[in-house]
């Protein structure tokens, strides 16, 4: 795929527009051969992800092998305009991401699955995706799978599935099923302007309040690895 990337603690995070990826992922569900394509991964790396990557070698090596990694939060932005020249513009969320993919397999009659998620959010979302884009099916053999088990178990079992699975398209989406069957509700336009959208969550679910924390931490491997730079902006 023609898509750029920039590396940030030692993560590569795509910073091609979303409008851009998306036509790369238009051409994939194209293309006639998919018993010989190779399944293409979708991850969406956020500041506890990167924070985790600078503790687990394993957990960073599998980020890296992202076909996609969406910039999915305004720290990411932040960090690659700290460190990079040419860093991501903008935020990409995840649950964005997905309905889009969502829309071009319901406009081409791609079948889609969706693992994970607690009960039966994963129908529910689903239900509600198909009222939204009548055209969406699903099947046993479906081209693009979402997979919102959390991190990082979501991208461990996305990383297995892609080498044994061709033609399909694995992205790691967290906990969009629950926004997207209407359980938790978004943040408001004013929270995702200002690049709040982490606040809004931690005021729906103060348990997040300790994994929040991971920001601080964030900040300081950021500013550290500025600093170990010097000046120069590569």
């Amino acid at each position: 795929m023609s898509l750029n990337a920039v590396k940030m603690l030692e993560i590569s995070v795509t910073n091609s527009s979303k409008i851009d990826i998306l036509e790369e992922m238009k051409k994939y569900l194209d293309y006639r051969g998919k018993k010989t394509q190779k399944s293409l991964k979708i991850f969406t790396p956020n500041t506890e992800q990167l924070v985790y990557a600078a503790k687990n070698r394993h957990f960073a090596d599998i980020l890296n092998q992202a076909d996609v990694a969406l910039p999915d939060g305004i720290g990411v932005v932040w960090a690659g305009r700290m460190l990079t020249k040419n860093g991501p513009k903008t935020v990409i969320p995840g649950v964005e991401f997905m309905e889009d993919l969502v829309r071009i397999a319901a406009n081409r009659h791609v079948p889609i699955g969706l693992i994970g998620g607690e009960g039966k959010v994963a129908v529910e979302a689903f239900e509600c995706l198909q009222k939204k884009y009548p055209g969406l099916t699903t099947s046993l053999n479906p081209r693009v799978i979402f997979v919102a088990l959390g991190a990082p178990k979501q991208e461990y079992f996305i990383a297995v599935a892609a080498k044994k699975t061709p033609g399909i398209i694995f992205m790691a989406v967290g906990g969009s099923f629950d926004i997207i069957a209407g359980r938790l509700p978004r943040a408001p336009v004013f929270f995702r302007k200002l690049g709040l959208e982490w606040f809004w969550r931690l005021l729906l679910q103060p348990w997040r309040f300790w994994r929040q924390l991971a920001l601080i931490e964030f900040v300081w491997l950021v500013l550290r690895e500025k600093l170990s730079r010097g000046t120069e902006m590569y």
